[in-house]
């Protein structure tokens, strides 16, 4: 999210992502932190209730009052229990300050209530000069195994099918192993296997993800460079981890997608050292 720079990857829960009234008093140094009158922190979702692998759009939005081009100190949601599948984000600037806005694109990974949130966001207090830390609400959406009607559409399929479709389709798969049998014993050359997504990548397309993690180890450079690694390895851009997993003998490249899985979906107290072993995991694979 090269945009925002943030640290990290509406209509029916437009109140719930409010920002904290009560901020909490943050123990670093202040010395760390911006001086911003932080006006509002929300984090909302479309949809109250969605599927397992079916997408929801995710929007975290902060507003400060100041004009400001970046703001590295807002942190997203943890998203462990989700796939991130896009990302977008936009800034605009007005009288009141400035408007920072993220819409994440994520799929539930398991059915039941996932909660979402807080967002939060550390700055000094421009009325107190103390180190503050403002957080959002939370939302919660409930997760389904499948669309409703979808399964008992399965089951009644089946139904159908049984027992004599089922013993018809028997019959033609066998029909159609009998009929591509081999005709002789003559050897048949096999043609040689297309290469498996486990070719290191060359150096020259990871090797500037490699220094950018090491300069701004933050987790959205981690998913920006997890991108960069599935397309190398040649897996579709909404593969998980395990897919590309399933597909890779390497030890390098089994190495680099489990970094890669870590610094993209870590918690935001350890996104730093995540996205560290990241790069140093990617070095490892092109040299």
């Amino acid at each position: 999210m090269a945009g925002l720079r943030l640290a990290a990857p509406l209509r029916y829960a437009a109140l719930l992502g409010a920002f904290a009234a009560a901020v909490l008093p943050v123990a670093a140094a202040a010395a760390e932190f911006r001086v911003l009158h932080v006006r509002a922190l929300s984090v909302t979702v479309d949809r109250m209730q969605g599927w397992v692998a079916r997408p929801l759009h995710l929007t975290v939005r902060a507003v400060v009052g100041a004009r400001v081009d970046a703001l590295p100190e807002l942190i997203l949601p943890d998203l462990t229990a989700f796939q991130v599948l896009a990302d977008s984000e936009r800034i605009e600037h007005s009288t009141r300050g400035t408007t920072f806005t993220a819409v994440l694109t994520i799929a539930p990974n398991l059915p039941g209530r996932a909660v979402i949130g807080p967002a939060y966001l550390d700055a000094l207090d421009p009325r107190t000069g103390r180190g503050m830390r403002y957080r959002s609400g939370t939302v919660t959406v409930s997760v389904l195994a499948a669309p409703p009607g979808e399964a008992q559409r399965m089951i009644a399929q089946v139904h159908r099918l049984l027992p004599l479709d089922a013993l018809f389709v028997l019959a033609v798969i066998v029909g159609a192993l009998w009929l591509l049998r081999p005709r002789n014993a003559a050897r048949v050359d096999r043609a040689a296997p297309l290469p498996l997504p486990g070719t290191p990548p060359p150096a020259d397309t990871l090797g500037p993800w490699i220094q950018r993690l090491r300069d701004a180890p933050t987790r959205a450079n981690a998913v920006a460079a997890r991108a960069a690694l599935w397309s190398r390895l040649g897996a579709p851009e909404r593969a998980t981890a395990q897919d590309v997993l399933s597909e890779l003998k390497d030890p390098a490249g089994r190495g680099a997608v489990a970094a890669a899985e870590r610094a993209a979906f870590v918690e935001p107290s350890a996104e730093a050292r995540a996205a560290r072993d990241f790069a140093e995991a990617l070095a490892g694979l092109v040299r």
